[in-house]
């Protein structure tokens, strides 16, 4: 037991030592990610669009928040890696075969959340918001705001669509099965929309823009279930 901890330890360190070293390349390119990052919002808003802090500390913790924020998001896969080569040694061979796969489509689906997010979601939420400025209101985004905004939405769309990944294990260990969650449907769908309110603001739009591929993602785990119990049923 002591030495499958000290393992994970120095695993999670590894991890964190990238992690810094990250955090520190994306501090340098802080700016520059940071119009990456408020693109979309900028295009809803017009090509003048400046954003503004009304304390002085609040411009530097932002490049910090942008930093930790791109630090983790592009070391997410070696976090799994990490955590996977600590899992592998305790399963059969039959498990590792499953798990491999799990564990590059978990890296894509969380990346894939957060395309979504930015190139569909962010648009429409962007035009929405911003849709109520007129004459008597106008629009002046604070960079502290929408910073947590735009992070929110990005980790809230990149880990929903872990979803699969996360059905499939526990359908694999008999934690629960396809059939239990087919005649609980409409539970499911229920708490699918709950969890979309609760991870995006609120907003209807991009409620329903998570909830909708959320829906999606659960029908084809059971899907992939039941391919996969065919061929294990064929091999």
């Amino acid at each position: 037991m002591i030495s499958h901890l000290i393992e994970l330890r120095t695993r999670l360190l590894r991890y964190m030592l990238i992690l810094i070293l990250a955090f520190v390349i994306c501090f340098w390119q802080a700016d520059v990610l940071f119009s990456w990052l408020s693109e979309p919002l900028r295009a809803a808003l017009g090509p003048h669009t400046t954003m503004i802090f009304i304390a002085p500390h609040e411009a530097f913790f932002t490049y910090v928040r942008v930093a930790m924020f791109f630090g983790f998001f592009i070391t997410f896969p070696w976090l799994l890696a990490e955590l996977w080569g600590f899992i592998v040694p305790g399963l059969y061979d039959h498990e590792r075969r499953l798990f491999t796969p799990l564990l590059l489509a978990g890296a894509l689906l969380f990346y894939g959340g957060g395309l979504f997010a930015y190139l569909g979601v962010f648009p429409v939420a962007f035009k929405f918001f911003f849709g109520f400025a007129s004459a008597q209101i106008t629009a002046m985004p604070s960079l502290k705001e929408s910073l947590t905004m735009f992070m929110r939405m990005l980790f809230a769309f990149g880990l929903a669509f872990e979803l699969p990944m996360v059905l499939l294990l526990l359908m694999h260990f008999g934690v629960v099965t396809a059939e239990t969650l087919k005649a609980n449907r409409g539970y499911v769908v229920l708490i699918v929309f709950v969890a979309a309110a609760v991870l995006t603001p609120p907003d209807v739009i991009t409620q329903i823009m998570l909830a909708l591929p959320m829906w999606l993602l659960f029908e084809l785990s059971l899907l992939c279930d039941g391919l996969l119990k065919k061929r294990g049923d064929a091999a």
